[in-house]
Order: structure tokens, then C-alpha cells, then sequence
């Protein structure tokens, strides 16, 4: 489905990418991690077409973007979800105008982009009149699924998540993430989440995609990754996770709980 082949960005004589490689099959959830300075939100804003890549190529459904021209249209049928909702949402905007933004381009209806909106909070499990608040008038747990229904709601194939769960409390952060695994298994999406969270990617991820200065460490599945590092990045990474307490020794399915 998306192919990443020895993509590379360069800024002012500085690599800040080198060589990236990777691919994500529909239905996957791929994590990106590393530490703060590694790559991961550059490689997601490369993706997104706010960064041209200097050299390599991207391909999305036999559809290949290679010149820094195109990398800048960015990949279509993709969404992101931010970090901070209430930042990602415009607080003059009713939340039902935050969730349409997407839809304008594809001439539909009024009526049909009312039906959309609504269709959408329901797969949020967001109750019925949500639409005509403000930002300011929901819980920052409710902010982010109105972000999550702004993100479905023109059915892409593959959603981007840059820390998305990291705003908010343990048992938001979990109803979330069972959130964020049902969409996936109904509706076929494919998941590239940002995280620092080593305890979600082992648990969430099918792949893992460990960064350092701008390269590519690991590329792994994420069972093999976490029993055993091949990169002594890797090992040293999950060690301090472990000393730390953020990643626990067993793994359960606390997050695939439908």
C-alpha cells in the first residue's frame, strides 16, 4: 500500500533524513520511535508533503512521488491527528465546521455533509448535538476524538498520528487507544503513529521503525524487536524504558480490547 524507498531530506547542507526505508500494508500500524531529535516528526511532515525530500521515492497504491515538486503536494487519502487537540482545532470554529473541513473539496451536498459529520461523531462515540459546540465548551479527551471524526470522516486509507495520546490522562489514554483499534479493524485503515511511548508501541504496533540522527536503526516486527534489539541503540533504548518503569516486562492486550 505505501512503499518508503531510501527517502532522504537535506536543509541547509544538514541530513536531517538519510536513507529512509520502510512499507505499510493495509491494515498495519507502523510506530516510529526514537529519541526527541531523531527524525520521527520530520519523517511524518515529509509524508504530509510540509517537507520536500531531497532524493528517494515514495509510492501510495502504484502512484510513485519522487521529486521534491511532488513530495510537496503530499500523499492523498491520509489525515493526521496532533498531539494537542484543542491546538488543532479552531476555537471560533462549531465543531461540526472542524470535521467538515475535509469534505468541501468533494462537492458534496449540505445535507450530505451534515449526514457525514454526524455518521462521524457517532463512530467516535461522541453523543448527538456535539456538532454545534466550541472547542472550549469539551473535555480535552472529547477535543481528541473530535479530531480522530475530523480525520475519518473522508475515509482515507492511512491516518497519521503524532503523539496523539501523550495530552491525555491514563484512562482517556486507554478508552483512546480501544478507540483508535476498533476504527481500524472497521474500516481497513492503516496507522503511522509518532510516539515516545514504548509501552503502546509494543502493544499497539505491528511494525516498528526505530530511528537515530535521521537514519534507520531497526525496521522490525514488533514482536522480534522487543524480545531482541539487533541495533545496540535498540537494546539501550528498551533497557532505560524498563529501568524507567514506562515499559512493563509482560506484554497484555489491555490496548486490543474491542
Amino acid at each position: 500500500m505505501l512503499e518508503v524507498n531510501k527517502l532522504s531530506v537535506r536543509m541547509q547542507k544538514q541530513n536531517l533524513l538519510e536513507d529512509i526505508s520502510f512499507q505499510l500494508n493495509r491494515g498495519e500500524t507502523l510506530c516510529i520511535i526514537g529519541e526527541s531529535g531523531s527524525g520521527k516528526t520530520t519523517l511524518l511532515r515529509t509524508l504530509l508533503g510540509l517537507i520536500p525530500m531531497s532524493q528517494g521515492s515514495v509510492m501510495l497504491e502504484s502512484q510513485v512521488y519522487q521529486s521534491p515538486e511532488q513530495s510537496q503536494i503530499g500523499l492523498p487519502s491520509t489525515q493526521i491527528v496532533m498531539q494537542d487537540p484543542i491546538a488543532a482545532l479552531n476555537p471560533r470554529q462549531k465543531i461540526k465546521c472542524s470535521i467538515a473541513e475535509s469534505l468541501y473539496k468533494l462537492s458534496l451536498q449540505a445535507a450530505e455533509i451534515d449526514q457525514a459529520v454526524k455518521q462521524a461523531l457517532r463512530d467516535v462515540e461522541l453523543p448527538e448535538g456535539m456538532e454545534n459546540r466550541y472547542p472550549s465548551q469539551i473535555s480535552l479527551g472529547q477535543a481528541q476524538r473530535v479530531c480522530i471524526a475530523r480525520a475519518i470522516v473522508a475515509k482515507p486509507g492511512i491516518l497519521f498520528f503524532d503523539e496523539p495520546l501523550s495530552a491525555l490522562d491514563a484512562i482517556i489514554q486507554k478508552q483512546i487507544a480501544q478507540l483508535l483499534y476498533r476504527l481500524k479493524k472497521q474500516n481497513a485503515l492503516s496507522y503511522i503513529f509518532v510516539t515516545h511511548d514504548l509501552g503502546f508501541a509494543r502493544h499497539y504496533a505491528d511494525k516498528i521503525l526505530l530511528l537515530n540522527n535521521g537514519k534507520v536503526e531497526e525496521y522490525r516486527d514488533v514482536n522480534l524487536f522487543f524480545q531482541r534489539p539487533e541495533s545496540r541503540y535498540g537494546q539501550e533504548l528498551l533497557e532505560a524504558a524498563y529501568i524507567l518503569g514506562s515499559l512493563p516486562q509482560k506484554k497484555t492486550e489491555e490496548f486490543r480490547v474491542a
